[in-house]
């Protein structure tokens, strides 16, 4: 009982804590989640019609990764994530662990996951979210480990 309470504790301060960690390995605090949703880095920016904001991060903890995604909607609908933690080998991300989850008729889908690493290296989350039929993707902070 105890480990379940520490971990959903550990669980509830990850999550707290990396909506600002995403947010601080930016070094522009003017490009938005749909900017960056896109691959920009300024000038023009997307605008969608279902999507408010998307964001991916990553914590390294040890030997464990801490993933997470946030997809907020415009307004209510089917609303699909998929996320992927990749590690950059040879020049290229290779997928090491991939999470798929869905919600309907909702606002917003926050997930949060670990993964235990067995090797050293670089790595990242990559978040490719469907809402309301409209697709957006997201890159977190690349973290080596």
């Amino acid at each position: 009982m105890k480990q379940k309470l520490a971990m959903l504790l550990a669980v509830v301060c990850l999550v707290i804590s990396m909506s600002t960690v995403s947010y601080a390995a930016e070094g522009n605090a003017k490009v938005t989640a749909q900017a960056r949703a896109a691959g920009n880095t300024g000038g023009i920016q997307p605008r969608y019609v279902n999507t408010l904001n998307i964001a991916a991060g990553l914590k390294i903890s040890g030997s464990t990764a801490y993933c997470l995604a946030e997809v907020f909607a415009k307004k209510t609908c089917f609303i699909n994530v998929v996320m992927r933690l990749q590690k950059k080998e040879n020049g290229s991300w290779q997928t090491k662990s991939s999470w798929i989850e869905s919600a309907a008729n909702a606002g917003g889908k926050t997930m949060t996951k670990s993964f235990a690493l067995s090797s050293r290296g670089t790595y990242r989350v990559y978040v490719i979210a469907t809402v309301g039929g409209e697709e957006v993707t997201c890159e977190s902070n690349i973290v080596t480990y």
